[in-house]
C-alpha cells in the first residue's frame, strides 16, 4: 500500500495543512473573526514534526499560546487556561480565543502508520512516540488499569495518557490509528472544559474550536483530518465551521 492509497483509507476526509489553515481563516471570517482580533491557542504534540502546522497556524492567525503536550493532550491545567484568558485582545468588550488540539500520525511512503522519515534520521523513524509507547505496553499487558489515577513525577505526561487513555481502548485494539483515534477524542472532550475556564471573567469569551489528527507524511507531506470545527459564542449557541467554502 502506498503513502497515498493508505492516507485514502484511513483519513478520507484528510485535507493539506495548508487548506486546513486557510480554511480556519474562511470560515471564521464569516462570523466576524480575524487575525489581531483573537488569541490562538495551540495544543500539537511536543515533537519537532508537529511544528510545521503550528508554525501554519502562527503565520495565519498571529502569535499563539503555547498548550503543547505529548500527543496533543492538553496538560497545561487550569492555571495555563487562566493565563491565557487574558493574553487575548479586547476588541469591543468581548475576547476571542480560537483553540487548536490535534493529535499526530506518521504514514511512511509504504503507507505503514505510526511511521515517519526525518531529515538526518536514518532510516524509520516513529510518530506519536508517545502513543506508540502505550500501545507496546498495552499488548503487552504492562499497563493495569486498577492501578490508575497514577502519576509517575518523573514522566507526567505519559503518567497522564495512560490514565485517560489506555481505559478507552478496546481489548485486542491496542493499534495505534485506535489510540491515535482514541487520544482525538479526548482532546475533543477537554475543549468543553477549557471554554469554560475561558469564561469564568467578567469579559465575554468567544472560543472558537478546531480539533484533528495532523498527519505527517513523506517528504514533508502534511495533511489534517479535521475534527470539531465550531464556533461558541457566549451567550448564544455553538455553530458549526466549515473548513471547505
Amino acid at each position: 500500500m502506498t503513502f497515498t492509497e493508505s492516507l485514502s483509507t484511513h483519513f478520507p476526509d484528510a485535507l493539506p495543512t495548508n487548506q486546513f489553515v486557510s480554511g480556519s481563516q474562511r470560515a471564521l471570517a464569516r462570523v466576524g473573526v480575524h487575525r489581531g482580533g483573537a488569541l490562538p491557542m495551540i495544543a500539537t504534540c511536543r515533537d519537532e514534526l508537529a511544528f510545521a502546522l503550528t508554525a501554519e497556524l502562527q503565520r495565519a492567525w498571529g502569535g499563539a499560546f503555547n498548550m503543547a503536550g505529548l500527543a496533543g493532550l492538553f496538560t497545561l491545567g487550569r492555571t495555563g487556561v487562566i493565563a491565557a484568558r487574558g493574553h487575548a485582545p479586547l476588541v469591543e468588550g468581548r475576547r476571542t480565543f480560537l483553540v487548536f488540539g490535534l493529535a499526530h500520525i506518521g504514514v511512511d511512503e509504504d503507507g505503514e502508520l505510526g511511521r515517519v522519515q526525518r531529515p538526518g534520521v536514518p532510516g524509520k523513524s516513529h510518530t506519536c512516540g508517545a502513543l506508540l509507547a502505550l500501545a507496546d505496553e498495552l499488548r503487552g499487558d504492562d499497563v493495569h488499569t486498577s492501578d490508575y489515577p497514577y502519576l509517575d513525577p518523573y514522566d507526567p505526561e505519559q503518567s497522564r495518557l495512560r490514565d485517560r487513555i489506555a481505559p478507552r481502548v478496546p481489548d485486542g485494539n491496542a493499534d495505534i490509528l485506535t489510540i491515535t483515534r482514541v487520544a482525538r477524542n479526548l482532546i475533543d472532550q477537554d475543549t468543553s472544559a477549557v471554554i469554560e475556564l475561558l469564561r469564568e471573567d467578567e469579559v465575554p469569551a468567544d472560543v472558537a474550536v478546531f480539533t484533528g489528527i495532523h498527519i505527517h507524511g513523506p517528504r514533508g507531506a502534511e495533511y489534517v483530518e479535521p475534527g470539531l470545527a465550531q464556533f461558541d459564542r457566549a451567550g448564544g449557541d455553538a455553530e458549526k465551521l466549515d473548513l471547505l467554502f
